[in-house]
């Protein structure tokens, strides 16, 4: 009988499930796709003793009965995960990172030679992250996006399929144009780090193509006027 971590999301706040060996999955209550290896587990013998525990803590928000299951598990987890875990981000190179242009291509691209015909864990969609030039915190959010468009789905929470391949997505209404102005005026209006994924979103309502606005942030990253704070992030210099 394969053993259950139960997990909070670091999101919502909802407690949840999956097996051991699962280093990802998709939060049930608000979508958030969950690092499980980075959050506070309790480990349970079966999928049953877990799904108990899930209702159980998320009646009482957690509380001290679950700071009592993870503190139980952690010698017992130890025999389960190595000490040292190497990332995608870890391996990446900064070079690889910044890259903008053609990151939306890549990804459909590995999800359709993946993910079409049969589903793929989240573990290996990240893992092929670095033959894609791909950095994962940038794909997480495009598989939150991709699901809520309803271009794939999730078969079970730490796995994806694509439903529907990238040929077959409509760019009817969708314009392709240079927003090196508009993104400049709103970051320079909000004064704030903006997420690429955000902004992607926000164009979109707009009837402005994803590739307008990678193309847009690349050429004002050449220019020098807007940096990466951070992966996935861009503000004004």
């Amino acid at each position: 009988m394969k053993p259950f971590l139960v997990f909070m999301c670091s999101k919502c706040n909802n407690f949840t499930n999956a097996p051991v060996g699962q280093k990802r999955r998709r939060c049930s209550y608000c979508g958030t796709i969950i690092d499980i290896s980075k959050a506070s587990s309790a480990l349970f013998d079966s999928a049953e003793q877990a799904s108990a525990a899930v209702k159980e803590f998320n009646a009482s928000r957690g509380g001290d009965e679950f700071e009592k299951a993870v503190e139980k598990s952690k010698e017992r987890l130890l025999a389960f995960f190595p000490k040292e875990r190497v990332s995608a981000k870890a391996i990446s190179s900064k070079d690889e990172i910044s890259k903008l242009p053609g990151k939306r291509k890549r990804l459909m691209e590995l999800l359709r030679r993946e993910a079409l015909k049969t589903s793929c864990s989240l573990d290996k969609i990240e893992k092929l992250c670095i033959n894609y030039e791909l950095e994962w915190d940038w794909v997480e959010g495009q598989l939150e996006g991709l699901s809520n468009d309803g271009i794939l789905v999730f078969p079970r929470p730490w796995s994806v399929q694509l439903v529907v391949s990238g040929d077959e997505i409509s760019t009817k209404d969708i314009s392709t144009r240079d927003v090196t102005a508009e993104i400049l005026s709103l970051l320079r209006s909000s004064e704030e780090i903006w997420r690429v994924t955000d902004l992607i979103t926000r164009f979109r309502e707009q009837g402005i193509s994803e590739e307008s606005v990678e193309t847009s942030l690349e050429k004002l990253m050449q220019k020098g006027e807007i940096f990466q704070p951070k992966s996935g992030y861009v503000s004004l210099v």
